[in-house]
This record gives C-alpha cells, structure tokens and sequence, in this order.
C-alpha cells in the first residue's frame, strides 16, 4: 500500500483508480476517504479559513511530571487541583492563547491521569479561535447561548446552537469555534481525554495538528446534531443498571443534547432507592456520561470503580462521601467529604468507596462523565471499565457495592442529622 500511496501522491495514479486498487486489497470506504483526505492536505489543499498551528511543546523526558503536567504548566491558564470545585462557574480564569478566550484548566485527584478538564469563557458576541485536536471531550454548558461550528478540512461547515443545560461534543479531530451569541459571558466546561492521550503520545503536534479524518465518526450528517428517536438505543450498561432492569432502558446516542434537564430517565433500582438514571454517548466517542436523579430524602448505595468520573452537580444540595480501603466508612484511612450543590464537581479517587446523599427539599441530580462507556468497552489500564460493571453487584459477592444492609451505622446517623438540620423528612427504609 506504501507504493500505491506514495504514486497517488505524485499524481501517477487518479484518486478514482486508488479507490478501486484499495477496495480490491479489502479496505472500506470510511478508510479510503480518510487517506485520501489526509493526502489532498498533504499536497496543500487546506481551507483558507483553517489556521496553521505550530505547536511549540516537547515534554521533558525522565521528569517527575507526566507530559500531561508539564503541558498544562506551559499552557498560561490557572490549574485547578484538589479533591473538589466547589462551583466551577466561579473559578479563576485568564486569556487562553490556544483558544482565543479566557479559559482554566481543572485536574482534581480522582482523575489520575485518565482524563481531566477545561472551562471556556466566551465574552458577548466573541467567538473562539479554530482548534481541532486527537482527543474527545464532553462540553456542558454552565452559562449562556452560543453555537459552535465544526468541519472537516476542505468540507463544508455544519453548525448547531446551544444554551444554558446543553450538551455535545464535537466529533473527534474535526475543527471547532464557539460563538456567544448572548448578552451575558458563556462558560462551558469540557471533560476530555487528553491527559491519557498525552502521556501515551507525548507529542502535541500529533495531538494538535493532525490531518486524519475520522469520517467514520462524522460525515457531515445533517441530522448529527439533533435528538429523534433513531437515536436511541436499547443497550443500559451493567455500571449503571442491575439485572433485569438494562433491557427496559434506553442510552441516548447523539452528538447534542439542548437540555439535560429534559432527558428521559429511567428507574435504576439497583443503584439507589427511588433513583433514575439514563445513560449517553456523544459523537460515537469511548467517553460517556450518565445522569442520575434521587428524591429528597434518600440517598444511593455506596459503590467503588476505577479513576476519572467527573461529577458534576446539576440540582438539589447534599453531600458525598469519599473513603478508602474498607467498606466500613468509620473504619477508613482516608475519608473525605464533599458538600454539593448546582455547579460542584468532584472525582472520586481509584476504588474509593463514595456515596451520595440527598438533604435538600427537592429531587437532586448530577451528570457523571469518564473516559470509559458502554459503547466501547475500555478494560485496560487499571480496569476501568471491568471495575465500573461491578457497580451494582454486592462486595460480598465479588462486586463493588454496598448494600443498605452491610453500610457502617454512621452513616446512615450522619444522614439524619443533617436532614434533622434542613427540616427534611427521611424517606430510607424502616422510617417514616
């Protein structure tokens, strides 16, 4: 194939006859419009409204920081760490060069290296510089109304509009530019894979300036941004759904979704008394996200996976707790809590046990994003996706959650107390 490649690109051969020889050794279309593609952008043939990157970055090899760190050091925008956000509406941001906005970048503990996070803030009537990039993300939108634009090199340009509650992900490697088309500042906060794609890689250039074309991913389909029925699939995931209940839910798969708030959910016992959840793919990526609602007055089972659930706050006021080691909360090393409200984020570190509780007057609701999903199952690297199937499964009998039954009595004290506090009635089993 070498041969054949490098005589198309000589122009010995048409671009019609490579299709035929390339169809005759077994490759698909998807792959052959993908090369040919890369080719026309190799022999100059670019958009004159793409813009050139030279990405300056080389990782400092035999560091003690991964090329994902010393990146982010290099990047000129605040870094956010810890445990937690309190509220990501309200972080530190500065002008963003590579973006053409203000912007922060977030890396809390829980992430460990497998993804991580940004925040956007697009001022009234602006729009961000083109980027395109060899990684996914998932863009939720905090504040304002805008659209975003994508496109593949040389092909036309498809745009889609979003506000307050909306979420997408432009498809992977295709160039995109935010627009605020509001009166007030749009902030968007994206959950991406970057840090695992750089440390693999530790070559911004491959990452930043890519030619590939995924049209396997999109190909410009008028419909790509919208929600029908066609894209709903029958396939609930084991991490979110127990036995008997995935067969009955259905995971939106989609590239926009306008509003969170309006996505159908679905009864998911296993994961909690009077819980809801629903699960989605965006732009056909690995990553995926689910959203959970539980009513005021109850909380979930504790469970344990593998590193990087963003978790984001979406309604309600609670509380999470965050320990190590032992299923018995009081017993644990390490314990951490996290007060939440609307616009809180925090992610649970590698098999910590966390357990989220509802202590406010109405239903809460949060939007769990990582870099594993249902579509694609990840096994790899520290078994992510193996331990996020054992969610709903007892760790008596092997799996990674904790039934009402077998939880430390604190906990359940400690969950009283505080709706004691609030007002609000408790509505676990056994109590009125």
């Amino acid at each position: 194939m070498r041969g054949l490649l490098a005589r198309l690109a000589r122009g010995e051969i048409s671009r019609r006859d490579f299709t035929r020889r390339m169809f005759g050794m077994g490759f698909g279309l998807m792959t052959v419009d993908s090369i040919l593609d890369t080719v026309a952008h190799g022999q100059g043939r670019k958009s004159a409204d793409t813009p050139k990157h030279s990405e300056a970055f080389r990782a400092e090899p035999f560091s003690e920081l991964t090329p994902y760190e010393q990146w982010m050091e290099k990047e000129g925008v605040p870094v956010h760490k810890g445990y937690y956000i309190p509220n990501v509406r309200e972080v530190e941001t500065k002008e963003w060069k590579r973006f053409g906005t203000r912007g922060a970048l977030i890396n809390l503990e829980g992430a460990e290296a497998t993804d991580g996070a940004y925040v956007l803030e697009v001022a009234p009537g602006k729009s961000t510089s083109p980027v395109r990039f060899m990684f996914e993300e998932s863009v939720f939108v905090l504040d304002g109304e805008g659209e975003t634009t994508v496109w593949h090199e040389g092909r036309p340009k498809q745009t889609f509009k979003w506000q307050k509650g909306a979420l997408f992900s432009p498809p992977l490697n295709t160039w995109r530019q935010y627009r605020n088309t509001g009166r007030t500042p749009a902030r968007l906060i994206s959950v991406t894979d970057l840090p695992l794609t750089l440390d693999l890689y530790h070559n911004a250039e491959f990452i930043f300036d890519n030619d590939f074309v995924f049209r396997d991913r999109y190909d410009n389909q008028p419909d790509y941004f919208t929600v029908n029925q066609s894209k709903m699939k029958i396939a609930g995931s084991a991490a979110t759904f127990g036995e008997g209940e995935k067969g009955a839910v259905g995971v939106l798969d989609t590239g926009l979704i306008p509003n969170i708030h309006e996505l159908q959910l679905f009864v998911a016992k296993a994961r909690g008394l009077k819980n809801k959840s629903a699960e989605v793919i965006l732009s056909d990526n690995s990553m995926q996200s689910h959203v959970s609602e539980f009513e005021t007055g109850t909380y979930k089972r504790a469970h344990r996976h593998g590193p990087g659930s963003h978790v984001l706050a979406l309604g309600g006021v609670g509380y999470s707790l965050m320990w190590t080691n032992v299923p018995k909360y009081s017993e644990a090393p390490k314990q951490v809590r996290v007060d939440w409200k609307d616009g809180t984020l925090f992610v649970p570190p590698d098999r910590w046990f966390h357990q989220h509780f509802n202590t406010g007057p109405d239903p809460a609701k949060y939007m769990a994003t990582t870099w594993i999903g249902g579509k694609y199952w990840v096994k790899a690297l520290g078994g992510g996706g193996r331990t996020h199937r054992l969610n709903t499964i007892s760790f008596r009998h092997g799996g990674n959650m904790i039934d009402y039954g077998d939880e430390d009595p604190a906990v359940r004290a400690m969950f009283e107390e505080e709706l004691k506090k609030n007002g609000v009635e408790v509505r676990m089993p056994g109590k009125a």
